[in-house]
C-alpha cells in the first residue's frame, strides 16, 4: 500500500493488536459522513465513470452486472461505510479486516455468485478496484453537483472509502481462495457431478430460458452494436427480414430511411416511436429503439430495436377515417345547402323587407296626399251632404289602401274636387244628363259643362275618347252608384256621346 504524507495519516505507535496503519481522526470522519451522504447526486456519473474504468481493463465484455446490480452494489459497500463515520468510536484496519458487525458479508456473497458463474476471483478483486477508481473519480465532482458539499471535505471521504477498499482486498482474497479450495474438493469427491459442470448446466438452462423467451415473442426483437449493425434477431422478425443479416446495416435489413448512424438517429431517436412499414405487403409496425447501456453497464454501445405488428390497428384506423370521411363529405354537402337555403331565405327576407317598406311608404304617401286633405275638407264642411260625400271618398280610398297597392288609382283625384264637383259628378255617375243636373241642382247647364270640363281635367282625363260617367263608374264602384241620393231615371241629353250612359237599374 502506498505511504501518505504525514498531512493526511496519523502514526501512531504500535501497542496491543494496533498495526501501526492510517486511523481517520474524528474530524475526517465527520467530513466524510457529510460527503457520502449525499453521493446520490453523483450515482449517474459514477455508473458512467464505473463503465469507462471496466472497459479499459478489459472487463466490461464479460460482465453480467445489470445497471440496478451496479446501483445495488454501490449502496451496499457505501451504506456500512457511512455508519462507520458516523460511530463515536474510530474504525481501524483491524477491524474492519475481522468483519466483526459483518459490514462486508453482502460484498463477499456476490463475490462467490460471481466466482460460481464463471468470473475468477482475480477477475472480481479487479472489477472491485475499478469500482473504488469510479467512486473516487465520482467524489471529485461531487462539489459541481451539489453546492453544498465544499471541495475541501473529498479528500477526507476518499481517504476513509480507500481504508473500507483495501480491507475488503483482504477480506475477498481470503474468501476467494476458500471457495477454490472448496470447489476443487467437491469436484475431486464428485468428478462426474463437479461444481463447475453444475454451474454449466445452470447457465444452459438460463440461456435456453432466455432464447425461448426471446423467439416466443411474436414482436419482432432486434439487437444491433453501436454502429447499428445487427448482432441478432429474434425468430418473428427473421419471418419477415430473412435469415443472413448479422452484420449488416439495420436500414438495409429493415428497408428504413438512412444511410449512417448519424442519420438513423437522427430518425428514429432512442425513446421515441414511429409507425413504419419496413417489409412492405400492408404489414405495418410500430418501431422503437433502447439503449442496452441503460439497463446493463455490459451492454454499453448496444441497442435494441423492437417491431410491434400493428397492422389491425391500423386497418382499422384506416376503415374509421374512411368512414370520418364520407361523414364529412355529407356533413360539408349539408353545409353547402344550407348555405344556399339560408341565402335564398336573406334574400326573400330582403325582398319582404324591401317591399314592405315600400309599401309603408306608399300608404304614407296616400295618406298624405288623399287622406289628409280629405279630413281636413270634412272638418271645414259645415253642410252635412257634403261632409257625407267626403266621408264616402275617404272610406273608398281607405278601401283601395287595403286591397290593393298604393298605385294611382282612377279615383285618387277625386279629392281635388270641389263640392259642386263632387255633386256633379254624383249625376253623373247616377246617368243623368247635363240638362237634367242643371234642373236637379238648380243651376245652369252652362254651370254644369263648367264643372264637367274641371272635374275632366282634375281627374287626368284628356280628348273624348274615355267617357266621364264611365270613368267615375269604375272609380266609385257600385257601391257608390247604389249610395247616390238621386235616383231619378237619365233622359237623353244635348252633350252628346262622350257624356251620356244609361242610368243602371235601380
Amino acid at each position: 500500500m502506498p505511504q501518505a504524507s504525514s498531512s493526511r495519516r496519523r502514526l501512531h505507535p504500535p501497542s496491543g493488536n494496533f498495526s501501526g496503519l492510517f486511523v481517520p481522526q474524528d474530524a475526517t470522519r465527520r467530513k466524510a459522513a457529510q460527503v457520502l451522504a449525499r453521493f446520490d447526486a453523483c450515482m449517474e456519473s459514477f455508473l458512467e465513470l464505473w463503465t469507462l474504468h471496466m472497459q479499459a481493463a478489459g472487463y466490461l465484455s464479460v460482465t453480467t452486472a445489470r445497471r440496478d446490480d451496479c446501483v445495488t452494489a454501490c449502496r451496499a459497500f457505501l451504506q456500512p461505510v457511512l455508519r462507520h463515520a458516523a460511530m463515536p468510536q474510530a474504525v481501524t484496519f483491524e477491524t474492519l479486516r475481522d468483519n466483526a458487525d459483518g459490514w462486508a458479508d453482502a460484498l463477499l456473497q456476490a463475490g462467490v455468485r460471481h466466482y460460481r458463474r464463471g468470473i475468477s476471483v482475480g477477475m472480481y478483486l479487479g472489477c472491485f478496484k475499478t469500482f473504488i477508481m469510479a467512486l473516487e473519480d465520482a467524489l471529485a465532482l461531487l462539489p459541481r453537483l451539489c453546492p453544498r458539499i465544499p471541495a475541501d471535505q473529498i479528500p477526507a471521504a476518499v481517504e476513509f472509502l480507500r481504508l473500507h477498499a483495501h480491507a475488503f482486498e483482504v477480506l475477498w482474497t481470503d474468501a476467494g481462495m476458500r471457495e477454490v479450495a472448496a470447489m476443487r474438493q467437491a469436484s475431486e469427491c464428485s468428478p462426474e457431478c463437479s461444481c463447475q459442470d453444475e454451474l454449466l448446466r445452470l447457465l444452459t438452462l438460463e440461456k435456453c430460458r432466455f432464447e425461448n423467451i426471446f423467439n416466443s415473442t411474436s414482436d419482432g426483437v432486434l439487437v444491433m452494436d453501436e454502429d447499428c449493425r445487427v448482432a441478432t434477431a429474434n425468430r418473428s422478425l427473421r419471418q419477415y427480414a430473412g435469415e443472413g443479416i448479422e452484420g449488416k446495416p439495420v436500414w438495409e435489413v429493415l428497408g428504413l430511411e438512412g444511410e449512417s448512424r448519424e442519420e438513423f438517429f437522427r430518425y428514429y431517436p432512442i425513446g421515441q416511436t414511429v409507425e413504419v412499414s419496413p417489409f412492405g405487403e400492408g404489414l405495418f409496425f410500430r418501431l422503437s429503439v433502447t439503449s442496452l447501456g441503460s439497463v446493463s453497464l455490459a451492454s454499453a454501445g448496444e441497442y435494441l430495436v423492437l417491431l410491434t405488428n400493428i397492422t389491425p390497428q391500423v386497418l382499422q384506423r384506416e376503415m374509421m377515417e374512411e368512414a370520418i370521411g364520407r361523414h364529412a363529405s355529407a356533413l360539408l354537402e349539408e353545409k353547402r345547402r344550407l348555405e344556399e337555403l339560408d341565402i335564398t331565405l336573406r334574400t326573400v327576407l330582403s325582398t319582404i323587407h324591401a317591399e314592405r317598406d315600400s309599401r309603408r311608404e306608399e300608404l304614407s304617401s296616400h295618406v298624405r296626399r288623399l287622406l289628409l286633405p280629405a279630413l281636413d275638407r270634412i272638418g271645414r264642411e259645415q253642410d252635412a251632404v257634403a261632409r257625407k260625400a267626403v266621408i264616402r271618398l275617404v272610406r273608398d280610398s281607405l278601401l283601395s289602401a287595403i286591397s290593393g297597392g298604393g298605385e294611382e288609382r282612377p279615383h285618387d283625384g277625386l279629392s281635388r274636387l270641389t263640392l259642386a264637383e263632387l255633386n256633379v259628378c254624383r249625376f253623373i255617375r247616377a246617368g243623368h244628363g247635363t240638362k237634367e243636373i242643371a234642373r236637379l241642382l238648380n243651376i245652369s247647364p252652362e254651370t254644369v259643362q263648367t264643372h264637367r270640363r274641371n272635374i275632366r281635367r282634375k281627374l287626368g282625363l284628356r280628348g273624348r275618347e274615355t267617357q266621364l260617367a264611365v270613368h267615375l263608374l269604375h272609380a266609385g264602384g257600385k257601391s257608390a252608384s247604389a249610395s247616390s241620393e238621386d235616383s231619378s231615371p237619365s233622359s237623353s241629353s244635348p252633350d252628346g256621346p262622350a257624356d251620356r250612359v244609361e242610368a243602371p237599374t235601380r
